[in-house]
């Protein structure tokens, strides 16, 4: 009688992360999450791009967006200022490497009051800048 209580015991627990699982999957899959493709958007000072300024390119990003945007950034050195809002998620920022994709701003004072790049967005991801 004991080892038949203890497969139940079992069963049921088995039972119940399954459906666990299942349910937590579904939710998963059902949210508006960005999903795995992105649009890309380029970036060169050159004129080979989509934009000028990566400011610019964020600006294009709609507000309260839920598509995965790749900013890619061209080598060289962008003096603006960087504002990602907070209804602009699912943002990502990549450069050309460290040393060639370099954004600067030439303001001086506390790094609190003056950041050169400033993100309030979920989701934002910077890459080799």
């Amino acid at each position: 009688m004991a080892n038949g209580f203890t497969s139940t015991k079992f069963f049921l627990i088995a039972l119940l992360l399954y459906t666990f699982t299942a349910v937590t999957s579904q939710v998963a899959t059902t949210n508006n999450y960005a999903s795995d493709e992105a649009i890309l958007i380029t970036v060169d000072q050159s004129g080979k791009g989509d934009y000028w300024k990566i400011q610019d390119a964020i600006d294009a990003v709609p507000s309260n967006n839920v598509e995965n945007v790749y900013i890619a950034v061209k080598p060289g050195t962008y003096t603006e200022k960087i504002w990602v809002p907070a209804d602009k998620p699912f943002i990502t920022i990549a450069g050309a490497g460290p040393g060639e994709t370099i954004i600067t701003w030439r303001q001086g004072g506390e790094i609190y009051d003056t950041p050169t790049f400033t993100v309030l967005a979920s989701d934002f991801t910077g890459r080799t800048l």
